[in-house]
């Protein structure tokens, strides 16, 4: 059975979308831009509704979780 992954390039919906628990499986890049990939899950979609309609996260989590992906893009 092949997993089912979500990518995306966006660095806060990334960050948001890991604070929340999603599993980063990889890391791309097409050109200069970075992509991440996460292992899909069944609300990732209510999630990504969240993050554009100011949904909660904690804040610590949130910050380690754009710090790790600055840490990924950058040391790649």
């Amino acid at each position: 059975m092949k997993m089912e992954t979500y990518p995306t390039s966006d660095l806060y919906l990334s960050a948001f979308l890991k604070a929340k628990g999603l599993k980063i499986i990889d890391r791309k890049t097409d050109g200069k831009k970075v992509i991440f990939v996460f292992q899909d899950r069944k609300d990732r979609e209510e999630l990504i509704r969240l993050f554009f309609n100011d949904g909660l996260v904690s804040i610590s989590a949130f910050k380690g979780a754009i710090q790790e992906l600055k840490t990924m893009i950058f040391n790649g």
